[in-house]
Order: C-alpha cells, then sequence, then structure tokens
C-alpha cells in the first residue's frame, strides 16, 4: 500500500499541468501524513515495550519489598525502580508513574508523550502511550541456572566483562533492590571442555573415587585410576572437574548410585603425554606434556599410560588440570551475592563443550541428586528456567597423534567413547549429545516443562545458531547477539520475560 501512494506521488509531482498541480498540493500533506503514520506508531510502540519492562521491575520490587514499608515509601521504591529500568532513546519522556494498593494488589500505570515526526503534517503533534500492571503482593517463584561459555574465545573482545556485566543485571533486575529471596533461586554453571562441580564433593558417595566407572582409568596402565593417581602427585590434587558419564548417562539425569559405577562422575584428569623426543619419530606433536614419561618405549600408549611417572612428582603449569580450569559450579541459592561472586570469578578458558555445559545445568535445577536444591517437578509455586549462552561451537579438539585429539569430557577420541574414533565424526557427534540434551530437558517433566532460553554471542557460525534455537523452548525464546550491547539488551529482555512468569496482570 506505501509503495502505492509514494507511486501515485511521483507520478503527480511530474506533471505540470495546473490541475494536476494544483490536486498534488492539496493531496501531498495528507498523503505525507499517512505515510507517516506508521513510522510514529512503531516508535510509540517501542516507548511502550519500555515502559512495561520498567513497570513490571518496579512492581516486583513493591511486592517482595518488606511489610513495614509504608505506601508513600513503596511509591518511592517503585518510581525508583522504574527510573533504573526505563531506558530511554530520547524518543519520549515519561511521567511520575501512579501506584494503587488495593488488599492484596499493587497497580501501576506509566505514561508518556511521544513527538512525532510525519504525522504532525495530519495536526497530530504526539501519541499519548501509556502501561498498566497489577501485581499480587503473593507472587510464584522461579528457579533459574545460568549455563554460561567461560571458552578461551570469550577472553577476546570483551567478551567476558560483557557477559558479567549482562548477568549483574539480570539479577538485579530478578531481585528488584532485595539481597535475598525465597522465591528467587539462581544457579550458575561455567562451562568449558568440561565442567567443575567442586572439589568439596569428592567424598560425597557420587564422584566415583575406587575406579568403578568403565571410563575411569582408561589412561593409565596397572589398574589405576584418577585420584590415585592424583595422590602420586606431590603439588597437584582433583580440582573438581569432572569427565562425561558413558552414554546415554551423559546427558541424562540418571541419579548416582554406589551399585552402579557408570553413573558415577570421574574426576577429571589430562595425563602426561608422550616426550616430543619420542613423538618427532613418528612425527606427533603433543599439547600437554608435563612430565618425563620414564621410559625407553617407543609405543606412544606405553608411554603415556605408565602411571609411574606421576609419582612424587611436582608439576609446573595445568598438567592433569589442561583444558579445565574454569571456576566451580554454584548450587541454586536465594542469596544475590552468592551469584554475583560467582559471576564476577568467571575466566575465559579451555574449548567449548555445551552438552556438558547444559548437562549439568539440569543437574542443578532438578529435584534429584547429587545437587537437590530444586523444588518438586510438581511444585505449581516454582518454574524452572535454564538459561544457556555460547559463543562458539562444539570443539573436539583434532591432534595429529596416536590420541587422535585434545583431552576433554570425552576423553581421547581414540578411546570411542561418542561412538566414534573418527575426529570429524565425533565432532559431529558432540552437536548431536547438544541436541539430546536439550530435548532431555524439554521433555523431563511434561505437564510443567523446563523452560530453555538459549543465546548465541558474537557467533558466525550458522549450523551452531541452528542448534542453539532448536534447543531453546520455543524459537522467541533464541536470542542472538551481535555486539556486547545487543547481548545486555537480550539479558533485559529475558529479565522481563522472567517477570512476566511472577506477576498477575
Amino acid at each position: 500500500m506505501m509503495t502505492g501512494i509514494f507511486a501515485l506521488i511521483r507520478s503527480l509531482s511530474r506533471d505540470t499541468s495546473a490541475n494536476v498541480a494544483m490536486i498534488f498540493g492539496l493531496l501531498l500533506v495528507p498523503l505525507v501524513g499517512a505515510a507517516g503514520v506508521g513510522v510514529d506508531l512503531s516508535r510509540g510502540f517501542l516507548v511502550q515495550q519500555r515502559l512495561n519492562h520498567a513497570i513490571d521491575a518496579a512492581a516486583l520490587a513493591v511486592a517482595t519489598a518488606s511489610e513495614d514499608k509504608t505506601q508513600d515509601e513503596l511509591r518511592e521504591l517503585a518510581q525508583k525502580y522504574f527510573d533504573a529500568n526505563y531506558s530511554p532513546d530520547g524518543s519520549a519522556t515519561p511521567g511520575v508513574i501512579q501506584v494503587t494498593f488495593g488488599d492484596d494488589t499493587v497497580q501501576i500505570l506509566a505514561t508518556a508523550e511521544v513527538p512525532t515526526a510525519l504525522m504532525s503534517a495530519l495536526g497530530y503533534h504526539e501519541l499519548d502511550v501509556s502501561a498498566r500492571t497489577e501485581v499480587t503482593r503473593k507472587l510464584s517463584g522461579v528457579e533459574v541456572v545460568l549455563v554460561l561459555d567461560n571458552t578461551g574465545s570469550m577472553g577476546r573482545n570483551g567478551k567476558i566483562d560483557a557477559l558479567k556485566t549482562a548477568a549483574r543485571d539480570l539479577m538485579d533486575i530478578m531481585f528488584a533492590g532485595e539481597e535475598t529471596s525465597e522465591l528467587i533461586k539462581v544457579g550458575l554453571v561455567p562451562f568449558s571442555a568440561a565442567v567443575n562441580v567442586g572439589s568439596q564433593y569428592q567424598n560425597d558417595g557420587w564422584i566415583d573415587t575406587t575406579g568403578q566407572s568403565s571410563v575411569n582409568g582408561l589412561n593409565f596402565n596397572g589398574g589405576r585410576h584418577a585420584i590415585q593417581v592424583f595422590d602420586e602427585l606431590d603439588n597437584k590434587s582433583w580440582n573438581g572437574c569432572v569427565e562425561a558419564r558413558p552414554s546415554p548417562m551423559d546427558v541424562d539425569d540418571t541419579a548416582p548410585t554406589i551399585a552402579n559405577g557408570d553413573t558415577l562422575w570421574v574426576p577429571y584428569f589430562a595425563p602426561d603425554e608422550p616426550d616430543s623426543s619420542a613423538a618427532s619419530q613418528f612425527g606427533y606433536s603433543y599439547s600437554n606434556s608435563y612430565l618425563s614419561d620414564g621410559t625407553s618405549s617407543n609405543n606412544m600408549q606405553t608411554r603415556q599410560k605408565r602411571w609411574r611417572k606421576y609419582r612424587n612428582q611436582t608439576v609446573s603449569g595445568d598438567g592433569p588440570h589442561w583444558n579445565c580450569n574454569t571456576r566451580p559450579v554454584t548450587a541454586m541459592t536465594g542469596t544475590k551475592s552468592e551469584i554475583l561472586d560467582a559471576v564476577d570469578a568467571m575466566n575465559a578458558t579451555g574449548t567449548t563443550n555445551i552438552p556438558q555445559g547444559m548437562a549439568w545445568g539440569w543437574r542443578l535445577i532438578s529435584p534429584g541428586e547429587p545437587f537437590t536444591e530444586g523444588v518438586d517437578y510438581d511444585d505449581q509455586s516454582f518454574r524452572k528456567v535454564i538459561i544457556l549462552l555460547t559463543d562458539g561451537q562444539n570443539v573436539i579438539g583434532e591432534a595429529s597423534n596416536h590420541n587422535r585429539s585434545r583431552y576433554g569430557a570425552y576423553g581421547y577420541v581414540k578411546d570411542s567413547r561418542l561412538g566414534t574414533n573418527n575426529s570429524s565424526t565425533a565432532q559431529s557427534r558432540l552437536n548431536d549429545r547438544t541436541a539430546d540434551v536439550c530435548d532431555n530437558i524439554k521433555n523431563a517433566n511434561l505437564d510443567r516443562p523446563i523452560i530453555v532460553y538459549t543465546i548465541t554471542f558474537q557467533l558466525g557460525d550458522g549450523t551452531t545458531k541452528d542448534l542453539m534455537r532448536n534447543c531453546a523452548s520455543d524459537p522467541e525464546k533464541y536470542f542472538d547477539s551481535p555486539s556486547n550491547e545487543a547481548l545486555r539488551r537480550n539479558f533485559e529482555a529475558i529479565a522481563g520475560e522472567l517477570s512476566e512468569l511472577r506477576i498477575s496482570k
């Protein structure tokens, strides 16, 4: 329709006859005004969206405020949170919000005048925009786990700092000025090539400290397993990182039991790889050789698996922690400062393993072991939400040596823990495992499904974008963030939607 209007204007403007020129002059003003209606209404709609976001934050602040505050104090609090959460762009200036109290409700009305651009030709010089919300003083709860990419690429272009800022903004909006809440619980899973669950859980029964798992000890001879070999070293102990369980438990929430060793998690131990002097004769190179092999064998596997070389040794550098130096997970908590401290401590290191990040996000939010902070799935007073962010595609880390890959949560490709000993196929299998864990999470409780948001951050890989879009609960819960500022806006948008889960209108 707009194309036809502009075509008519162009044809009339080219006709030089007096009558046509007069008609053109008479029609020009209303035609231009009609063309501007869409532009000005779009601007008004954007202002209304910002008003809605800000009054939701203000309403949550009032609804969760202590009961000893007066109504005037609550109005001041609401205005404070409205001002902090309204994102002005110069297109409108809102007025003072109106706060009305009922027996168990709080109503907030916000208005703004939006100066028009082209509609002024029709005599309309501003648009009156308003937004209204009503909140019950008894809010529903929400459990949120942030599954955040902490790989080495996040250390470039200020990305890790931008992520910390966006996550802090999310917490500020969710907690609405309160330090603690009984209705908000948040957990954090920083991930890279593996996930660090925290070394304090070593003796809690779900870490394989005795070599029961079928994948524990694959890299050591003599029947040794990871904790035994850590005990041989003088200056390194287990840092809390864990390997993936055997399939299909690598991407599910099966409870750990002593009766089945494969349900336990194997402590991550990146083995000392063969000495360069021995490897060079085969044209091999290795990324993580940190001890002398102590043998003259020409067999690379024999050199790598020799457990005695660790005895009474001091390791410089990462050694057995190589490719997993991420910060530990933070179990769900209702204390804002605990999450903010954990966010601030995040560091960028290692390669990308999305399925293990998501699997641990699920384990934090589910009610079952090993982490039991999550409410029961049938608890109608809480919604469960996982927010996944990545800036890169899954990485297996191909290597031109007998291992066929670098070490990660699935060990080495040569051991076929992803169902193949081919590096390129294993890379594809990581995407398959990502799709599987996302489906498992969304199907964990069909009556009240876990809500999954996904975010890609400065990512150009179309395959991973599609993977993340399909992982989300629906396409509208996938957010692409091509810049640091876009990331912050997307976190704010998600915060607004989380507010919607908790308030009644």
